[in-house]
């Protein structure tokens, strides 16, 4: 066998797929680890918003004594007139912690639930207050965090699960139920993501109590993020096929959406594309308000309903208008159903519209 006739070999049939897939993954699985490193393993504090109450030192002493010659951890520090001015923008989390002295004792206030690894830098930084200022400093945590989630983990790992449910469950819906029509997908869409989000909260907030949280509202944001992210799969599954279209799916939530969320590492920690970015994305949308709920029921904020709103929107609109063009309102490929069937972008490689010619035997 000569090398050009082995090459023809290999290249035509089933190797050829094989490598572009095995180089496509080989360089997903570099940018899944290196989004996910430098969002998180080198944590830089940076502008980081707290409060002062205090007429005997200024924002700039504050500032000299909590800065490190070795670290590049700033802080904007905003005064408030009273103690429960600033513990009211703590409990709305517009600042992570504060500071109250009056010149002979200093209170530094934390919240662990606003940014577990914010109020752990804080606490620190303690004994070096107690240096500046000549005077002790106690520091007390308006807002810990649950005993089964000392870390506050749980805030992320919930949304981190609901994305990936969400989209993991339409892959499997289409795979395994093809002959859906347009209202089966949407409603086993809604029934699934229903379904699983009351198995979440269920098992976390009532049967292990690992983050107690309002029953009723905590079970409706991982439904909304599941449909958010079943709904993602599907537009790209209309604009580029079945076969990848879990690939960007999983670039959006995985690589971008979940290491942006804030749910692991403050996004006052995050390198400035992650924080910007995370608060507009669904998993750091669930995130904040799963925290709401759980920490600060009586400060709920409407930005992450917001934001998951329109993504629903968004998605669930693309999703139907390209599902009709395609397809109609029938069974996929449905002739008699559909409305317009494109067999350019097949679901599951390119097809025909043509009647195959018959066999046609010799007498």
């Amino acid at each position: 066998m000569t090398r050009r006739s082995r090459i023809r070999r290999l290249a035509p049939g089933s190797h050829l797929p094989a490598l572009v897939v095995t180089l496509i993954i080989a360089a997903v699985a570099a940018l899944f680890a290196a989004s996910y490193s430098l969002a998180m393993a080198d944590p830089k504090p940076h502008d980081v918003p707290i409060g002062l109450v205090s007429s005997a030192v200024t924002p700039t002493q504050l500032r000299a004594a909590l800065a490190e010659p070795t670290t590049t951890t700033t802080f904007r520090i905003t005064t408030f007139p009273t103690t429960a001015d600033a513990l009211a923008a703590i409990q709305d989390q517009r600042i992570y912690g504060a500071l109250a002295d009056d010149g002979t004792s200093g209170r530094l206030y934390v919240s662990s639930a606003s940014g577990d690894s914010v109020a752990r830098l804080l606490e620190a930084d303690a004994p070096a207050l107690e240096t500046a200022f000549g005077h002790p400093v106690t520091v007390e945590d308006t807002h810990p965090l649950s005993p089964g989630d000392p870390s506050g983990l749980v805030l992320f790992y919930v949304p981190l699960v609901a994305v990936i449910i969400g989209f993991l469950g339409a892959v499997q819906t289409r795979t395994n139920a093809a002959k859906l029509t347009i209202r089966g997908e949407l409603s086993w869409d809604l029934v699934r993501s229903v379904l699983a989000a009351f198995a979440i909260v269920l098992s976390i907030g009532v049967i292990l109590r690992i983050m107690p949280m309002p029953f009723l509202p905590a079970w409706g944001v991982p439904a909304l993020t599941m449909l958010v992210a079943g709904m993602t799969y599907n537009v790209f599954r209309m604009l580029i096929g079945a076969r990848w279209a879990l690939l960007p799916t999983w670039v959006v939530f995985v690589l971008i959406s979940n290491p942006a969320s804030g749910g692991a590492v403050a996004p006052s920690l995050l390198p400035p594309f992650y924080e910007f970015i995370g608060r507009w994305m669904p998993t750091g949308a669930a995130v904040n308000a799963i925290r709401d709920l759980a920490y600060f029921p009586g400060n709920l904020h409407a930005e992450p309903y917001i934001v998951l709103g329109a993504w629903l929107v968004v998605t669930t609109t693309l999703f139907v208008a390209l599902r009709l063009y395609r397809f109609g309102p029938g069974v996929p490929g449905d002739a008699v159903n559909g409305f317009v069937h494109r067999p350019a972008v097949a679901e599951d490689g390119p097809t025909s519209d043509t009647t195959p010619n018959p066999i046609v035997t010799s007498k």
